[in-house]
């Protein structure tokens, strides 16, 4: 009963957050709502194949932008063989 709880949301095939783009579609109906939502269900649909979420995808992107190496952290503290 509790061993999938911690597995993201999913209709159908979908990731659940992919589906907040197609609700704001069926809510307000027009081209550029349309794309919107497409774009997002591809986005939504890579990630997922990838095996990454959101918080994830937002992690792996501020990596990227501020680097590897963290000066902030002190010498102490820093992750050896991480």
């Amino acid at each position: 009963m509790w061993r999938n709880t911690g597995q993201p949301v999913r209709v159908l095939m979908l990731d659940a957050r992919a589906c907040l783009p197609v609700l704001c579609f069926l809510v307000y109906w027009s081209w550029a709502t349309f794309y919107v939502a497409v774009i997002g269900m591809l986005f939504f649909s890579v990630i997922s194949f990838f095996g990454l979420t959101l918080p994830a995808v937002l992690r792996l992107g501020r990596r990227f932008l501020a680097g590897a190496t963290r000066p902030a952290v002190p010498t102490w503290n820093r992750r050896r063989l991480a």
